[in-house]
C-alpha cells in the first residue's frame, strides 16, 4: 500500500510542546466508529536491523512473518499450487494511511506519508491474495514539527531504532458482500501480534485518466492498542493526557 510503508495488511496499522501537547495517532474524520483489530497474544520478536549500506532500506522482516496464507500441508496430503491474484500498485495521490488518538478530549489526526510493499487481490481468488506492506515510520505527519519529533522519539515510535512497520498477511477471508479481513501478522517496534484486519473492497472500474488502467479500491477502518505495541510506557495515560487506543483509517486507490 507509495513508499509506507514498506499495513498494511490491517494494520495499520498503525502519531509536544510539554506532556499535555503530545497530540496522539488519528485516523480519517467520519461518523463510523473505528472497529478494534482482532488481535491474538502472540510474543513479542526483536526487530531486525536495516540492511548495512542502505540509507532508506526498511529492516529485514521479522522471523515468522511470511507471505504464504494455507501453512504447511499436512503430511501426506497432495500440495496444491495456487496462481497468485493480480498485482496492485499504489497510486499515491489518492491514497492514505491515517489515524486518530485521543489528546485529553478531543482526538488528534495524524498520517503516514510513506509506504510500500506487495499487494495481490482477486475476490474470486483469496488463495493467491496476499498483502505484505511496510510503513516508513519516519514519515509520521500530525501537522505540528515539534509533536513528530516527540513521537520519532524513543517516548513513541523510536524511529532510529525502528524504523519500520509491517503488516504481512496469512489468510484473506470473505464476510460476505465486499466485505473482508486480512489475518497477519502486525510488527511495530520490538512487538509482532496476529490481527484479523478487516477491510471493504470498493469495487475495479476501468480508470477514466489512463488508458487500459483499471483502479482498485479499499477502505479499512480498525483500532489497536498503543501500549500493547510498547508504543510509549503509559505515562501519558496516566496523567489523562492521551487516549491508549489509535483509530486507524485507510482509504486506497490502486492501480493494475
Amino acid at each position: 500500500m507509495t513508499r509506507f510503508p514498506r499495513f498494511w495488511s490491517i494494520a495499520a496499522l498503525v502519531a509536544v510542546a510539554g506532556l499535555a501537547a503530545w497530540a496522539p495517532i488519528a485516523v480519517a474524520a467520519g461518523t463510523d466508529q473505528a472497529q478494534p483489530a482482532q488481535v491474538q497474544p502472540a510474543q513479542a520478536q526483536p526487530a531486525q536491523p536495516a540492511a548495512p549500506g542502505s540509507p532508506s532500506a526498511a529492516p529485514a522482516k521479522p522471523s515468522g512473518t511470511t507471505a504464504t496464507h494455507a501453512g504447511p500441508a499436512p503430511a501426506g496430503a497432495e500440495s496444491k499450487t495456487v496462481a497468485p491474484a493480480p498485482a496492485l500498485s499504489f497510486d499515491p495521490p489518492h491514497c492514505s494511511v491515517m489515524f486518530f488518538v485521543k489528546h485529553i478530549l478531543a482526538k488528534v489526526p495524524g498520517r503516514f506519508e510513506s509506504y510500500s510493499g506487495t499487494v495481490r487481490f482477486d475476490p474470486q481468488n483469496l488463495e493467491g491474495s496476499v498483502i505484505d506492506v511496510s510503513v516508513d515510520m519516519a514519515s509520521i505527519s500530525t501537522g505540528v514539527p515539534k509533536r513528530d519529533e516527540h513521537l520519532k522519539s524513543p517516548d513513541f515510535f523510536d524511529v532510529g531504532k525502528y524504523p519500520a512497520m509491517w503488516f504481512v498477511s496469512q489468510k484473506i477471508t470473505s464476510k460476505g458482500g465486499s466485505e473482508y479481513v486480512a489475518e497477519g501478522d502486525l510488527t511495530i517496534k520490538d512487538v509482532t501480534k496476529r490481527i484479523q484486519l478487516p477491510f471493504t473492497y470498493l469495487g475495479t472500474k476501468p480508470s477514466p485518466l489512463e488508458q487500459g488502467k483499471q483502479v482498485v479500491g479499499f477502505e479499512a477502518r480498525f483500532s489497536i492498542n498503543l501500549l500493547e505495541f510498547h508504543v510509549g510506557d503509559g505515562k501519558f495515560q496516566r496523567m489523562g493526557a492521551l487516549g491508549d487506543t489509535a483509530e486507524v483509517v485507510i482509504n486506497l486507490e490502486m492501480l493494475r
